[in-house]
């Protein structure tokens, strides 16, 4: 069959899986983030973190500023007066009586010493460079997340095609097989053989197809929506080796800035702040506090009908210290010490994941583009060998199995050196990750090795 036709219905069968239609441009790695950026669910949730982040340190600010408030009330009062022996001559005697009584004042305090108000905004200036560590990270998650999807649908897509092309190989093979049967210059063995390869991956294929529709689904939770056809890798695509080439190079950049590794040291110093915050709580306070208030009674009891108002105002200072609270300080003094610690073993416990996952992903550079050069003489000597075993069972030398072992070596090594491919990509944008490096500049570089047809 002509390998144009052929790689023309396999797309098509391909897309048809996919749902999508030809016509439209193809998505690519950069048109995929952008969409994740707008609408993922995961994304969104750490922009609106940061907003919540950065107002720690107006509210810690707040409390080294003047207090004011105001507050004030109003009475309608109601009565009757019963002297319980009137006497008419001294003009005592029962009555009814309403009125109004009310005030309004207003409060101000100013810190004069708190030293832990200080502190909280150390404390508070911390976590806001928490906040923006952790949106960073998450930008960097969100990379490697639809990285990883979008590689994900292309190795799924790449297993339908090649299940797809094996099982029109085997087809031809049974046919040729059935047909060298018939004409008595070959056993029923080898139309059997075939028949056997034939329904094994077409079962292969279904499976493969599923595959392809739950990546296609995990993508589209990242960006709101069905992607449309994506641009595959150029197969042409060269790897690289990590530059510096040396991995205590990437470590040494990765433990000074990896995002997870100073999130983590920034919440150990936010755990620090809060064990001195709690010991200046033990300390004595010093306010100046002032006061002004007007307090009325309109027509109450003797009043024939008046108004008494009083107006008072005051300026002072307040003195507060500490004596015994029931335990309550010393209770979160320990707690505080007990956080610290803990921050401290969490501290070193993300170094060493940092640590592992650095060399991991250096590893997987390197390794990985001596296995794509492996892989890709090893998919010239397949293809040699399949052109040779179908040669040798032309001239009798080689038997229809021989055959069907070739092909199947040979669609093994096309899927298994794109899949070294995408592994390598992967450790690249994670080793960039590592080293706190990645960004949006990552994706351009591998979306420049994508071509749009298929």
């Amino acid at each position: 069959m002509n390998l144009t036709i052929r790689k023309t219905r396999l797309v098509l069968a391909t897309v048809a899986a996919l749902g999508v239609s030809t016509l439209a441009q193809a998505d690519n790695l950069l048109s995929i983030y952008r969409e994740a950026q707008r609408n993922d669910a995961t994304f969104a949730a750490a922009r609106y973190g940061l907003e919540a982040g950065r107002e720690k340190i107006t509210q810690a600010r707040s409390q080294l500023l003047p207090q004011v408030g105001l507050g004030g009330k109003l009475n309608r009062i109601y009565g009757d007066y019963d002297p319980g022996n009137p006497d008419p001559t001294l003009g005592v005697k029962k009555f009814d009586y309403s009125g109004s009584s009310g005030n309004l004042n207003i409060q101000a305090s100013q810190a004069l010493y708190r030293p832990q108000y200080s502190v909280a905004v150390d404390q508070a200036g911390a976590s806001v460079s928490l906040s923006e560590l952790e949106y960073r990270g998450a930008e960097q998650q969100l990379i490697l997340r639809v990285a990883q999807a979008y590689m994900d649908v292309l190795e799924a897509r790449d297993k339908v095609t090649l299940s797809a092309a094996q099982k029109e190989a085997f087809a031809e093979q049974l046919a040729q097989a059935k047909k060298r049967f018939q004409v008595g210059v070959a056993t029923i063995t080898d139309t059997y053989e075939a028949q056997s390869r034939y329904d094994q991956t077409a079962a292969l294929e279904i499976v493969a197809r599923n595959d392809l529709l739950v990546k296609t689904n995990a993508l589209s939770q990242l960006i709101g929506k069905q992607p449309g056809w994506l641009s595959s890798l150029d197969q042409k695509m060269k790897p690289q080796l990590p530059v510096p080439a040396s991995v205590d190079a990437w470590l040494q950049k990765a433990a000074k800035d990896n995002v997870r590794l100073q999130s983590q040291l920034l919440l150990e110093q936010i755990a620090k702040y809060e064990v001195q915050r709690n010991k200046d709580g033990h300390k004595p306070t010093l306010d100046l506090v002032g006061s002004y208030g007007n307090t009325w009674d309109i027509a109450g009891i003797a009043k024939n009908g008046g108004t008494d108002q009083t107006r008072i105002g005051a300026i002072g200072v307040q003195l507060n210290v500490p004596l015994y609270t029931g335990g309550g300080l010393s209770s979160k003094d320990r707690e505080a010490a007990a956080n610290f610690e803990k921050s401290k073993m969490q501290t070193e416990a993300t170094r060493r994941e940092v640590e592992q996952n650095t060399k991991s992903a250096y590893l997987g550079m390197t390794n990985g583009a001596a296995t794509i050069a492996a892989l890709e003489q090893a998919l010239i000597s397949t293809q040699s060998q399949l052109d040779a075993t179908k040669t040798g069972q032309q001239v009798g030398v080689r038997t229809n199995v021989d055959v069907l072992n070739a092909q199947q070596q040979y669609y093994e090594a096309r899927f298994n050196l794109q899949k070294a491919r995408y592994v390598y990509l992967m450790a690249s944008l994670n080793l960039a990750a590592a080293s706190g490096d990645l960004t949006e500049a990552h994706l351009e570089g591998i979306n420049k090795q994508l071509v749009e047809k298929p």
